[in-house]
Order: structure tokens, then C-alpha cells, then sequence
């Protein structure tokens, strides 16, 4: 209201405004037209017209008096004399009088005024001169006369036509100036109708603005008698002027008991009661108002029962007059607070509920990766002794068995890592093509296996070198190219490249897209099936599926890596004749690398190397240390993490092999104590082993001092790969490698996997109490029973791990006794 008042108010302004400039106009061509009226009614134009007229006739009567003169023997030259002076006397009026000298500015004027004025001049003389040189002068005059004749028609002409026009162009200044006059006139009588049409609307509008006044204060009760927010009005002194029903409600008080009571005492706390008079006094002294206007705030309220409930409380200020007042909104939020506090609840239980998943997937990546390390690192071992071709045949089965079982438990990593948000990009300088041909020639037996033919080729411009995320690139491009060759039967499999359009520049270099198509033969997929095959657990469903090993992980997995690089990946099939599988990634153009000397990976690097080993788990200490023993480096060996700092202190080493969980001292505290310790190792490199791949565990591992990690199972490559890269070629003690006998270690690791679980369960007959003890042996024990084909035994001393762990003395009871049972009924040890 207060703004369309202004506007009002500023029209009113403005048509005043134009009235009175109206009328300012009006007076001011009034005063034009009184003053050119006065011009008019002035004779100087006549005046002038008619002196113009007059010099022609004084000029005609000169000519008279010079043609009686020469007519008469005895001339009258005082008569002439007299007609001259005339003449001469008109003449110099008109040369010099102020009256004329707006003529002597026009040319067709001034020139004949003077040739008539040199010529009188010349004259003279002879005019004032004897008479008889008069006399004998006439011929002269008149001649001379004869000659300014045309001159003074010219001057008659030119002074008549100028004072015409001038008097034309008064006449059409008055009716120019009469017709504004007019026009302003007009213009200030419709100003005065609008004005007066304005006040008529302006009283109208006062009188609607009063009946909309009282509906709108109808309104504002009705909206505070209906608002669910208690709706409180006081003055600086904190007595209460207004109080809404939705108050009444919330604090159990009828407005008629509170209005002129102090709001202190009603609804405000003992515990806040204080701080409220603090408050209150502050503001009535001009100080730091903390609340006011600082929107909602959080604070506990009180009813008349004296209950005590949370409620959000927004308080303003206004002026009634010269009175100010305070003006109050309280909510009662006792539900939301409760439902909050569920939420909190049930937060917690989800967090509670992540933190078991990741839990679960640390234990059981831990649990599955220790026998797979028996059993893949005894298959590498076993692959090395003279074996027969049936032998061969087993181990290599085996082999392949262990790593498909490696590559299901790697997937589950794989999804793990993307929800824990700790996938790092890696950008590497590449070749496409030869990456394609080295995934290409590692899938050729695959391939050759169902009668397939590899194939791959540019579509267009060759790209040499390209900044891309290598290791992620590959693993997408394996998994594409293993589906199209395990759906494919005597067919062919298609890689195209392909130079998409430019992208901008990220880093200097110009980037493009990245076109990979993956075109095969194969079965197809329905079109159904087509938005789902990139997400998790979910396979074709085609029945020529049934039978291939997968978990339905790896185009999930790889939607996710492609995603991770800002690509896009897609599919198009068609049943029956085959599918199209596309992904399109931003790269940039690279600089081919300068060469490097590669560093070998081989059995070792340049000499033996001293390693200090710590592990408590007896098959996988003898794995390791036969690794080591076979690439030629002096291995010691320590069985917790107290005998690997007690072994650093004496010895320097070139690396230690630190397990992490382990009796007594695990990884993580050995790792602290020789990093913290004077010893010949504080700066040595250690390496992590653990079955734990998490990217938090690995980040734990580093955090607590550790120089890099290895995930068990070990893998020969990878263990060398580690040595050479921490062990240079200086000079270090020479360790000669000790004597090895493998003629058969399957035979010794199942010796002792016997002497081991019979000692623990002698041991347990005893029924200890050293609760950790306990679980540590169950524990290890458990790792060798899963790699040993003893399945039941394994989860039995899991139980007795956890039992343990609990410091529950029944449940472990009853745990020792299955898990004897599953020893006494499990078969012989193998590693199958």
C-alpha cells in the first residue's frame, strides 16, 4: 500500500507540475503577443516605406528644377541648390539613420545607397561653388543624375520589398505565437478536468482504502486466530497485549488471564528466565539485540503446567505510533524434535550397518585371500618342480580356477572402493593401439577356444600418443573384449579406434574424444536386457549364458571406471547377430615418453638382497620365504611383529615383509617401533602384506609408516616388482642365498599344517584362559585349514576366533567341540 501511495502521490506531483508550467507558458506568450501588437501599432515601417518614396519624388523634383534651369537663358540655380539639398538631406537620412539600418544590411540596399552617396558627394563641390561654375556644370549634373537614376529605383525596391516581407513575417509570428497561446490553453484545461477527475478518483480511493483497511484488519484476526503458530504481542516492558488461540492452545492459558501480564513469568523457563530479563533490559536500553531479527531460534518454552517443551521462536519489532512493540512466533516442535531424534536413530543404525558391511568385507576379503594365497602361491612353487603332464594338466586347471575365484573377489573390491569414494584417477602417456593389441594377444587362447578371430583397426587419423588412465582404460577394455569372446561361437571380434571430435584443453594439450567400438558375432542381447546389462549382479539372461562363469560385476564395474574418466559407455545389439558395445573418453594428444631403462622383472634385481619376514601364519611364511629363496635373497624370518623389532634392532635389512595381523605385536605397532626405534632399520623400507585390500585398509597401512603395500595372495611378479623397486643397485651386504631343497614342499606344509592343528587342539583341551591367544591361534590355524580343503574346519575355529574374541566361555565351548568334531570327520589335507 505504501508503495502505490507514492506512486499517487508522485502523479499528483506531476499534474500540478504540468498546470503550473502550463500556466508560466501561457503568460509568457501573452507578454509576446502584447509586445509584437505595440510593434505593429508603431508607424516605423510606414515611416520608412514612405521616406523610401519620398527620396524618388525629391529626386524627380531635383530633375525638374536642373531641366528648367538649362531650359532658361538665365538659369534659376537657387532653386536647383534647393532641390539638391533636399535630395542630399533624404539621401544621408536614409545612409545613417538608426531607423534604417537594418535595410544597410542587405546588399541589394547598401551598394546603390552608396554609388548615390559617392555621387552627391562629387557633387558638392560644384552645388557650393560660384555660380557660374554651376552654371556651366550643368551638362554634368545632369548627366551624373542620369546615371544614379537606376541606382535609387534599385534602392526604392530592395528597402519596399525587405520592410514587406518583415511585416509578412510579424503577421505569422503573432499567429504562431496566438496558436501556442491557444494550444496551451487547451492543454491547461484538460489538465485541470484530469485534476480534477484525479480528486474525484483520490476521494473514491480513500473511502475504498477504508473499507479495505477494515477487511484486511479483518483478515489479520482471522489469520491469527487460525495460524498453528502462537502468535504473541508485547511491549518493551514485556506485558502482553496479544495472544492468539494457537497460543492459548500451546500454552494452556486463556488470553483474558495473560493480556497485561509479564511474558517472563508465563512461558519463559526458570533455567532461560534470567537471561530473558537480561535481555529485555538490554533492549530497553538501546543495547545488542541478539534475538530480534535473527529469524528462528531454538529454545525451550514453558506451559502453564509448568511442562517444559522445545519450540522455534522468531521475534520483530514494530511501531504503533510513538510506542514501539515486540511481536513474537512461537511453534511448538516437541513432534519434529522426536522425529529428528528417530532420524539421528536411525542414522546411526545405517552407519552402524555400513561400518558391519565394510567390516564384513575387510574379514572376508582377509579370510579369502589367506588360503588363496596358499593355495596360488604353492601352485607357482608347485609349477617349478618336474611334473608330469597329468600333473601339469591338474596344476594348471587349478591355477586357472584360483584366478577366476581371485578376479570375483577383486570385482567385490572394485565396488567397494567406487561407494567409498577412494578410486583415484591416473593419468598415464599411452598408445591406444598397442594397449589394444596387448589385451587383444593376451585373449587369444580364449578366443582360439571358441573358434574366434581377433581383430582390431583405426577409423580414420591414427592417434599415436594419448593421456589417459591406463590401468582403468585396460581393465574396461579386457572386460569388454573377454564378454564379446565368451558370447561368441566361430565368429569375429572387432576393435575399432576412432578420433572423435576436439574437446577443450585441460592442460596445455589438445584433448579429443576417444570413439572404442567392441563389435562381435555373437548371440546378441534383447533389447529388454540392454538397459540393465551395465548394472551390478546382472547377467543376459540368454540361455546360451548358462554355464559361463561371471558374477554380473564387470560392465557395472566398468560403467563406473568410464564414468570416473568423464566417458560414456553404451551398447546396441541385435539378437542373434550380435552386439556393439561403445564407450567414448576425453583425452589428450601426448608427446611419445622418453626412453627409460626398464626395471627387470625377473627372479631379482642386481644381487641378492638381506629381507627380514614377518609372519605368523606358518604356510604362508614357508610360501613367501620358498619365493624369496627361489629369486636368490638371504630371507630371515620372525613369527610376530615383537620378533621382527627385536630382529631390526640387531640386523640391518634391505626390506622387510611385515604381515599386519599378528600375535603379541601386530604389523602396524612393529612398524611404529622400528620407525620410532635408534635401530639399523628406522629408515629401511617395509611392505605391508594383508589380505585386506580395502582402500581405507591400504591407507592405514601408509598413514602408520609403512612404505607400500602387497595384497596376499603373493604373486611372484609382483613380489620382484617390489624388490627392485626398493632395494637399488648400490652396494649393500652381500646375503649368499641360502641352501634350498624343494624337492617336494606340499609335503612339508601339510607336516605342519598336521603338527599345527593337533597342537592346537591339545592345547585347548588344557582350557586356557588367555582369551587373545586363543583367537590369534584360531585364527591362523583357520587361513591354513581353508587352503588345505578343510572348508567345515575353517568356519568352525572361526567360531572359536569369534567366541573368543567375545570372552564368551560357553559359546566357546561349544565352538571347541564342532570344531574338533569337523577335524576329527575332515579328510586328508590337500590343495585342490
Amino acid at each position: 500500500m505504501s508503495r502505490r501511495n507514492r506512486f499517487r502521490q508522485g502523479g499528483r506531483a506531476i499534474f500540478f507540475g504540468v498546470a503550473l508550467v502550463c500556466m508560466v507558458a501561457i503568460g509568457f506568450l501573452a507578454v509576446e503577443i502584447v509586445r509584437e501588437l505595440r510593434l505593429l501599432n508603431s508607424a516605423n515601417s510606414d515611416n520608412v516605406q514612405w521616406t523610401l518614396s519620398q527620396a524618388e519624388v525629391e529626386f524627380l523634383e531635383m530633375r525638374h528644377a536642373l531641366d528648367t534651369a538649362r531650359r532658361q537663358s538665365e538659369p534659376d540655380l537657387d532653386r536647383l541648390i534647393e532641390e539638391f539639398d533636399i535630395f542630399y538631406s533624404r539621401i544621408s537620412t536614409l545612409d545613417s539613420g538608426a531607423l534604417y539600418e537594418s535595410l544597410r544590411d542587405i546588399s541589394e540596399f547598401a551598394e546603390p545607397m552608396q554609388r548615390i552617396r559617392q555621387t552627391l558627394d562629387d557633387l558638392v563641390p560644384l552645388i557650393d561653388g560660384p555660380r557660374a561654375d554651376l552654371a556651366a556644370g550643368l551638362p554634368r549634373i545632369e548627366s551624373a543624375l542620369a546615371e544614379s537614376r537606376a541606382d535609387l529605383r534599385d534602392l526604392a525596391t530592395s528597402g519596399l520589398y525587405h520592410f514587406a516581407r518583415q511585416s509578412d513575417s510579424q503577421r505569422i509570428s503573432v499567429a504562431v505565437t496566438l496558436s501556442r497561446l491557444g494550444l496551451l490553453t487547451a492543454v491547461l484545461v484538460m489538465v485541470l478536468v484530469f485534476l480534477l477527475r484525479h480528486a474525484q478518483n483520490a476521494s473514491r480511493q480513500t473511502e475504498r482504502r477504508g473499507h479495505e483497511l477494515a477487511a484486511a484488519y479483518t483478515r489479520l484476526n482471522t489469520i491469527l486466530d487460525t495460524s498453528l503458530d502462537a502468535v504473541l504481542v508485547a511491549d518493551l516492558r514485556g506485558d502482553i497485549q496479544q495472544f492468539n488461540p494457537a497460543a492459548e492452545r500451546i500454552f494452556k492459558y486463556d488470553a483474558q488471564q495473560v493480556i497485561g501480564r509479564n511474558i517472563g513469568g508465563l512461558i519463559v523457563p526458570d533455567h532461560l528466565r534470567d537471561a530473558h530479563e537480561a535481555g529485555m533490559a538490554r533492549m530497553r536500553a538501546g543495547g545488542e539485540r541478539r534475538v530480534i531479527g535473527r529469524g528462528r531460534v531454538r529454545l525451550d518454552a514453558m506451559r502453564s503446567t509448568g511442562e517444559v517443551f522445545p519450540a522455534e521462536l522468531a521475534l520483530e519489532t514494530a511501531h504503533t505510533g510513538s510506542e514501539e512493540i515486540i511481536i513474537g512466533f512461537l511453534r511448538d516442535i516437541s513432534h519434529r524434535v522426536t522425529s529428528e531424534n528417530e532420524l539421528v536413530e536411525a542414522r546411526d543404525k545405517a552407519l552402524a550397518g555400513e561400518k558391519a558391511k565394510a567390516d564384513f568385507l575387510a574379514m572376508m576379503t582377509h579370510e579369502i585371500r589367506t588360503p588363496l594365497n596358499g593355495v596360488l602361491g604353492n601352485l607357482s612353487l608347485l609349477e617349478e618342480t618336474t611334473l608330469t603332464p597329468v600333473q601339469s594338466r591338474y596344476v594348471h586347471n587349478m591355477a586357472v580356477s584360483g584366478k577366476l575365484l581371485m578376479s570375483h573377489v577383486d570385482a567385490v573390491l572394485d565396488i567397494a572402493r567406487f561407494e567409498s569414494g577412494a578410486t583415484g584417477l591416473r593419468a598415464e602417456v599411452v598408445d591406444p593401439g598397442r594397449l589394444v593389441q596387448d589385451i587383444l594377444d593376451s585373449q587369444t587362447s580364449a578366443a582360439e577356444a571358441n573358434g574366434n578371430r581377433l581383430h582390431w583397426a583405426w577409423t580414420g587419423p591414427v592417434a599415436d600418443w594419448i593421456r589417459v588412465d591406463a590401468s582403468r582404460l585396460q581393465q574396461v577394455l579386457v572386460n569388454l573384449v573377454g564378454n564379446a569372446i565368451k558370447f561368441t561361437r566361430n565368429g569375429d571380434v572387432q576393435v575399432e579406434l576412432e578420433q572423435g571430435e576436439p574437446v577443450d584443453p585441460t592442460g596445455g594439450e589438445p584433448g579429443f574424444w576417444l570413439d572404442i567400438r567392441i563389435i562381435d558375432t555373437g548371440v546378441g542381447i534383447a533389447e529388454a536386457d540392454l538397459d540393465r546389462v551395465f548394472e551390478d549382479f546382472q547377467t543376459s539372461g540368454c540361455t546360451q549364458d548358462q554355464g559361463l562363469p561371471g558374477t554380473g560385476l564387470g560392465l557395472g564395474i566398468a560403467r563406473r571406471f568410464v564414468q570416473a574418466m568423464g566417458g560414456e559407455i553404451g551398447a546396441e545389439s541385435t539378437p542373434g547377430e550380435g552386439s556393439v558395445f561403445w564407450l567414448r573418453l576425453p583425452v589428450r594428444a601426448a608427446q611419445p615418453p622418453r626412453s627409460k631403462g626398464r626395471v627387470g622383472t625377473g627372479a631379482s634385481p642386481a644381487g641378492p638382497r638381506s629381507i627380514l619376514l614377518v609372519e605368523d601364519n606358518e604356510i604362508n611364511l614357508q610360501l613367501a620365504r620358498d619365493m624369496l629363496h627361489l629369486m636368490g635373497h638371504g630371507v630371515s624370518v620372525a613369527r610376530n611383529g615383537q620378533e621382527g623389532v627385536a630382529a631390526a634392532e640387531v640386523h640391518r635389512f634391505d626390506l622387510i615383509l611385515m604381515d599386519i595381523r599378528m600375535p603379541v605385536m601386530d604389523g602396524l605397532a612393529a612398524t611404529r617401533a622400528i620407525r620410532e626405534g635408534q635401530g639399523p632399520n628406522r629408515d629401511a623400507p617395509i611392505v605391508a602384506l594383508s589380505a585386506n585390500v580395502l582402500p581405507q585398509a591400504k591407507d592405514r597401512f601408509i598413514a602408520g609408516g609403512m612404505s607400500d603395500f602387497l595384497g596376499k595372495p603373493l604373486m611372484k611378479e609382483e613380489l620382484s616388482q617390489v624388490i627392485a623397486r626398493f632395494c637399488s643397485d648400490a652396494a649393500r651386504e652381500e646375503v649368499p642365498p641360502p641352501a634350498l631343497t624343494l624337492d617336494d614342499p606340499l609335503v612339508a606344509l601339510k607336516a605342519r599344517y598336521l603338527e599345527e592343528t593337533h597342537a592346537l587342539f591339545d592345547w585347548l583341551s588344557t582350557k586356557p584362559e588367555a582369551w587373545t591367544e586363543i583367537a590369534d591361534r584360531a585364527h591362523r590355524i583357520a587361513g591354513s585349514a581353508a587352503a588345505f580343503g578343510h572348508p567345515d574346519l575353517r568356519m568352525a575355529l572361526l567360531s572359536v576366533e569369534t567366541a573368543a574374541e567375545a570372552e564368551d566361555a560357553q559359546a566357546l565351548a561349544l565352538a571347541v567341540d564342532e570344531a574338533r568334531q569337523a577335524w576329527e570327520a575332515a579328510p586328508a589335507p590337500c590343495v585342490a
